[in-house]
């Protein structure tokens, strides 16, 4: 079975592109050592660490492993943003407090049931990159739709060129109306000029 935390890497890696981290992780001369650590590996700064919240483990030692990461960091002068997903087990409120001073936290805890990969991601979104929305032209087929309401009497050249100049923009329209006017009025115009 998946534990919480190996969901979280795996959807960092797969959607955020993260990389984890060899452990014990090293920053300057210091070692760290957390159950998993990413880094962002594109356009993303961040630096991701996780713990699996037991019954024995101490939140004491949490709070001093991620005040020493940060201390550290700064130190260094390092311009990553650090988070802390807390899964698992409950995060208490004193702990989440004292480390979000220094970091942003998540305490994902143990999502169950059949949205919890959904519940870990909608956590996990801060990270990720925002995905784009369907566009609607994707959603319309806006040109079959026009077509169905031109009356069959005006189908022709005229309109066809119309409807195809339109994903060009308002200008690629109104070129295409003077020219099909021109070559209209064209003849006349000629005669015209003939009689004179």
């Amino acid at each position: 079975m998946t534990t919480t935390s190996e969901r979280v890497v795996d959807i960092l890696v797969q959607q955020g592109k993260y990389r984890e981290l060899p452990q014990p992780m090293k920053v300057g001369s210091l070692s760290f050592e957390f159950d998993h650590a990413l880094v962002a590996s594109e356009r993303g700064n961040d630096l991701v660490i996780i713990f699996e919240l037991k019954g024995g483990t101490s939140d004491e030692a949490l709070i001093r492993k991620v005040l020493a990461l940060t201390r550290a960091l700064d130190v260094l002068r390092s311009r990553r943003s650090v988070t802390a997903v807390l899964t698992s087990g409950p995060a208490l409120p004193e702990t989440v407090q004292a480390i979000s001073r220094v970091c942003r936290v998540l305490p994902i805890g143990t999502p169950t049931g059949p949205k919890a990969v959904e519940a870990v991601r909608d956590w996990l979104s801060v990270l990720l990159p925002i995905s784009q929305p369907v566009t609607i032209e994707t959603l319309v087929d806006w040109s079959r739709d026009i077509a169905a309401e031109i009356p069959s009497a005006v189908v022709g050249t005229f309109a066809s060129a119309l409807v195809d100049a339109a994903p060009l923009g308002k200008e690629a329209v109104e070129e295409s109306l003077a020219e099909a006017i021109r070559i209209a009025v064209g003849p006349a115009l000629a005669e015209g000029e003939d009689d004179a």
